[in-house]
């Protein structure tokens, strides 16, 4: 299989910035507002739960909660540990889920469909068959190919979804998607314009991603703009944007 998942050097990156930067911060509390739990014990499972950061904040708002985090890196699992977060942490490949069908009542996918090593046909199917049915699939992506930067190699990123593909992927494995839309529309010009200046950077072999502290005002400003985008984009789905979110249904 082809290696999936960041380099040890990024995991490392991801862990000290994750609970601050704005883009982590914005997309977390949107992914919170979106899971509508059947009972307070409901189950979990973050499916590329990276070093924690998530399942941070679902500890946080839903104390009760059974979670479960699957990461392929065994790195990104100890760093996880180390959070205290009452989790099962296993490790394995979304192609491939170790858990039964019928399991869990809402699902977590952030960022993992895009990776090398990730089948994304095979993965979406693992994600239908351990949800219950009515269960809730979360899902982020990265958006659009022309987006594609040094970012992309450092992260060990294979692929950026439109609306459209997205949705064929989701509907093929049996779901009925309730919601859709980019988001992170304004800096969406900013951030094409770094991506491209980027692309001579992306064969080097101690490429870096974009992860990285910023200056805290700046910080909160950006964590304002997204959180008022993502808001917005859950009644009136936004055409452009450098993520792309979804929430379906089994």
């Amino acid at each position: 299989m082809a290696k999936t998942g960041m380099s040890a050097a990024e995991i490392e990156t991801m862990r000290s910035v994750e609970d601050e930067l704005w883009w982590y911060r914005a997309l977390r509390r949107h992914v919170l507002h979106s899971i509508d739990p059947p009972r307070a014990a409901f189950q979990l499972l973050d499916a590329g739960c990276g070093t924690g950061g998530m399942l941070s904040y679902v500890r946080g708002r839903f104390p009760q909660a059974q979670l479960t985090g699957l990461d392929y890196g065994p790195r990104a699992l100890e760093l996880t540990a180390q959070r205290n977060l009452r989790a099962e942490l296993v490790q394995g490949s979304t192609d491939a889920l170790p858990f039964e069908d019928d399991f869990f009542d809402v699902v977590l996918s952030i960022d993992v469909l895009v990776l090398h090593g990730v089948d994304d046909q095979r993965a979406a199917r693992e994600l239908h068959r351990v949800l219950r049915p009515g269960g809730t699939l979360i899902i982020n992506v990265a958006a659009f190919d022309f987006l594609r930067g040094s970012h992309d190699a450092a992260t060990n990123m294979a692929r950026r979804y439109t609306r459209s593909r997205l949705q064929l992927l989701l509907t093929s494995a049996g779901f009925a998607i309730r919601r859709m839309s980019y988001w992170n529309m304004s800096l969406m010009p900013a951030v094409a314009a770094v991506r491209w200046m980027s692309r001579t950077k992306a064969q080097q072999p101690d490429v870096r991603s974009d992860l990285k502290p910023i200056w805290p005002p700046l910080n909160a400003l950006l964590t304002g703009l997204t959180q008022a985008e993502l808001a917005i984009s859950g009644t009136v789905p936004l055409p452009f944007g450098t993520s792309l979110f979804a929430i379906a249904w089994k």
